[in-house]
């Protein structure tokens, strides 16, 4: 998307605190947290960072609309049903 500072919010403290302990496993949990680091490292300016979920509402309603699916999605789009959301807060 050609962005060059991205700080990424979760409400998921157990993923945060999974994403800077850099421990391994081999779970889907730990190759999704394996991910989320190889794009840390190959973009310095992007960060994850832990925030209430009264505080991100987009983290939320991305959460929120997962529910309903029956397996893992990767998103290499903004998803339509975070999609205002997003454009709200970038404004």
């Amino acid at each position: 998307m050609g962005l060059s500072s991205v700080m990424f919010l979760s409400d998921s403290q157990v993923l945060i605190d999974a994403v800077h302990a850099r421990a391994g496993g081999v779970s889907e949990f730990n190759v999704i947290v394996n991910s989320i680091r190889c794009i840390l490292v190959s973009n310095c300016n992007f960060e994850v960072k832990f925030i209430q979920r009264q505080a991100n509402m987009v983290a939320h309603t991305l959460a929120r609309a997962t529910i309903s699916y029956a397996s893992r999605e990767v998103y290499d789009y903004v998803p339509p049903c975070i999609y205002s959301l997003l454009n709200n807060e970038m404004s």
